[in-house]
């Protein structure tokens, strides 16, 4: 089958060879599967997330060779063609999606990333190998595009009550990427009030208006803070960091109320520098979230299912695998929102 192979900082369209599902796993042929922040990331920042791995006690990639070669892709819906002994269950035809690991025993945690090992390739290829206990069945009403976006709506999802908003609380989220969106999105369904967004990208702004957004903010014309304060009344209490550079985190801590809350769920794949004094004269706490919980993928999926949440405005472009590779190099430029791709 042809995949996109990522083999140090080189992305090229290859042939591999076709996975062979083993006991309790099934063969699905990919529909879709959105490029991820984490996926631009591996392919610029691989050292440093395998150092990161090191010195936060998670292992996975330690020991990967980056000229070995993986095939990334975790954002994906996709069709059952086979089943291996146990998972007969699940029948060709039906469109599933899961979490993006493997159940594997022998690793550690029973789990492997699907994406970032050669040992569990990803959907960035025809084809894609998935543990048949981890499925979720896609209801025949949603569509592919919508399905590939449930795991970055999950993470939202997660951001969100990890924020544990209370009544009355707004809320600053400082990027309208695919995460802040998502992001934007969860807040307005679970009822905060006031959301103010802030990017510099003129179609990324008008995205997080359809989203629901209260104020959207340009930070490079408008003082974010002063906006914030004239609309709710008060400095935000809980400001969520979905940008992931160099600054910002800094940024969000003198931005948020006294005693307020910096949830950061952007990826700053450098060192960066706060102010400690900052956090302390104000007592904020700093909340880093990870992904979402099994349970919380299974609700992005069924808010899509029972129409209370739809990502599809936020998918800008699709593109074929021969397209893939350019795609990455494209993102760099903020123009497109979730670029997913369609085999």
């Amino acid at each position: 089958m042809q995949a996109m192979v990522l083999r140090g900082k080189n992305l090229a369209i290859e042939e591999v060879a076709k996975p062979t599902p083993g006991p309790g796993q099934v063969l699905a042929r990919v529909l879709a599967c959105g490029i991820c922040g984490s996926d631009l990331h591996a392919a610029k920042y691989m050292d440093d997330m395998r150092a990161a791995s090191r010195m936060s006690g998670r292992t996975p990639w330690d020991t990967l060779d980056g000229e070995q070669g993986i095939v990334m892709g975790h954002e994906f819906v996709a069709r059952i063609e086979a089943a291996g002994p146990g998972a007969e269950e699940w029948k060709a035809g039906i469109r599933v999606t899961s979490i993006p690991v493997q159940i594997a025993p022998d690793a550690p945690g029973g789990m492997l990333s699907i994406g970032y090992t050669p040992r569990t390739p990803g959907a960035y290829g025809e084809y894609v190998v998935l543990s048949a206990a981890l499925l979720l069945a896609v209801p025949d009403h949603v569509t592919d595009l919508a399905a590939a976006t449930t795991e970055p709506c999950a993470v939202g999802l997660h951001a969100v009550r990890q924020a544990r908003m209370q009544p009355g609380e707004s809320a600053l989220v400082m990027g309208a990427g695919p995460i802040g969106l998502m992001t934007t999105i969860w807040l307005k369904k679970e009822g905060v009030g006031h959301v103010t967004v802030s990017d510099y990208a003129p179609a990324r702004r008008e995205l997080a208006r359809k989203m629901g957004a209260d104020l959207v903010l340009d930070p490079a014309v408008d003082n974010v803070l002063e906006r914030h304060a004239e609309a709710t009344g008060g400095q935000p209490p809980v400001v969520f960091e979905c940008v992931g550079v160099r600054g910002t985190l800094k940024q969000a801590m003198e931005t948020v109320a006294r005693l307020g809350r910096v949830i950061v769920v952007g990826v700053c794949m450098q060192d960066d520098v706060i102010y400690p004094m900052v956090g302390i004269n104000k007592q904020i706490s700093l909340q880093f979230v990870l992904g979402y919980s099994v349970a919380e993928y299974a609700e992005a999926l069924a808010a899509f299912a029972d129409g209370s949440v739809d990502t599809a405005p936020l998918v800008t472009r699709t593109v074929n695998l021969a397209e893939l590779p350019a795609a990455f190099a494209a993102l760099a430029d903020p123009t497109d929102c979730k670029v997913v791709l369609v085999p």
